[in-house]
């Protein structure tokens, strides 16, 4: 018996349908002559994520955090969208892989240190 997954599959890609109060993390398609201030108007979260560039054409793949009404702003001015995942739902699977044990015993002792105090 195949195993049933816990979490619900988000779709994703140019064309996956978005709410407007989830966010999704996406890739956003960017003219080699662009900046990322171009987009200032739309407030994406794009900070310390990778961004990529077409070696061929030169285009720029801009990855950030953004709300559902964000997506359909940018698409509705003519952008193209690639929804990658549902951000709130990815954290989530995220967390499950964090540990619960208390490695500190309630408070009792710290961490370990480097060295020798002298």
């Amino acid at each position: 018996m195949p195993r049933k997954s816990r979490f619900k599959a988000t779709s994703v890609g140019e064309n996956a349908p978005v709410a407007d109060k989830t966010i999704y993390r996406v890739r956003v398609d960017m003219s080699p002559h662009e900046t990322v201030r171009n987009l200032g108007a739309f407030r994406l979260d794009f900070c310390c994520m990778p961004q990529e560039r077409d070696t061929q054409g030169g285009q720029r793949r801009l990855h950030a955090y953004a709300r559902g009404e964000t997506v359909a702003a940018l698409r509705a001015a003519g952008r193209r969208v690639e929804v990658l995942a549902d951000a709130i739902e990815e954290g989530r699977r995220m967390q499950t892989l964090i540990s619960k044990a208390d490695r500190f015993d309630g408070g009792q002792k710290g961490p370990e240190g480097i060295g020798k105090l002298i």
